[in-house]
């Protein structure tokens, strides 16, 4: 027989030992939340640092192609109102935007780049023109400027949504008919 002690003893053994079950479950269970909270974080940030090299990459290129007017000459000569890289009028564009990913790191060789441009025409009456130097300010026009947008869309290869979208302005002197 037992003494009236032990028994009391064994039932408070069994309770700390259920008790001790509890708050392990609970710890664990507290763990893996949090675990999983960490793990969207990272990836969030992940999805964030890919938009900023996408965006950083689209500026990139809508800066490389405003720099020069040789792409909105071929555009002009040939009377197209869109060029976009099939187009013969990217010709020489479309080799300076392969030097241009040559040269960048393998995140952006990656990157799928698609690049357009529109014309919209001359200055309306009544616009304010840009100011220039003095030496080309003589017999500037409204109907000597003609506007361009560049658009750059930077997405995966897939082709997947766009990451990035930049939209630039290019305003431009045509010394010959603007029409």
């Amino acid at each position: 027989m037992r003494p009236y002690g032990a028994a009391r003893d064994s039932r408070v053994g069994g309770f700390i030992l259920l008790l001790t079950l509890v708050l392990l479950s609970l710890i664990s269970v507290v763990s893996v939340a949090t675990l999983r909270s960490s793990a969207l974080e990272l990836r969030m940030s992940g999805n964030l640092l890919q938009r900023e090299e996408a965006l950083q990459h689209a500026l990139g290129v809508a800066a490389m192609i405003s720099s020069s007017a040789e792409p909105f000459v071929a555009m002009q000569r040939a009377g197209r109102d869109r060029c976009s890289m099939l187009h013969s009028c990217a010709e020489g564009l479309s080799r300076r935007l392969n030097a241009l990913l040559d040269g960048a790191g393998p995140e952006a060789q990656r990157l799928h780049t698609h690049v357009e441009i529109h014309r919209h025409g001359s200055l309306r009456s009544g616009a304010s023109v840009p100011r220039l130097q003095e030496a080309h300010a003589s017999g500037s026009g409204v109907a000597t400027f003609i506007r361009f947008e560049v658009r750059v869309r930077v997405g995966d290869a897939r082709g997947d949504m766009p990451r990035a979208q930049v939209v630039q302005g290019v305003l431009l002197r045509w010394l010959g008919d603007p029409a």
